[in-house]
């Protein structure tokens, strides 16, 4: 379940924040629902990759880079591009995407072994 839903949370307000060009009052229900279409694809995508190549999970770089490599598909299959040339907003998209990627295994990480660090010391 895992391997599905946080490449959807991470995918989902990646796209829509660079589909509304960072200016979230722009955003509508209809720039919600590509963002969330776009998320599942990536979700998908990333869910069925990971069944052929588990192994590569475990490296948070390669989960990033697979992450935003199955963004940056999904959001140009799923609408055109808002600026740029057809392709620009869906390489936007899978960059920002990977970034979160990596900023939240990293904060997740830190997280996890502090409250580890604080639960074995309480008893």
């Amino acid at each position: 379940m895992k391997i599905f839903l946080t490449p959807f949370c991470e995918a989902t307000p990646a796209c829509l924040l660079v589909m509304v060009q960072g200016n979230i009052w722009l955003a509508t229900v209809g720039h919600l629902l590509k963002a969330v279409e776009t998320g599942l694809i990536t979700a998908v995508g990333v869910f069925i990759l990971s069944l052929f190549t588990y192994r590569w999970f475990s490296n948070k770089y390669v989960v990033a880079g697979i992450t935003g490599g199955m963004c940056f598909i999904a959001d140009f299959l799923a609408h055109p591009s808002h600026f740029g040339s057809a392709s620009t907003e869906a390489m936007v998209t899978g960059t920002f995407t990977a970034l979160i990627s990596l900023v939240l295994n990293m904060l997740g990480k830190k997280i996890f072994l502090h409250l580890r660090k604080n639960s074995s010391s309480i008893h």
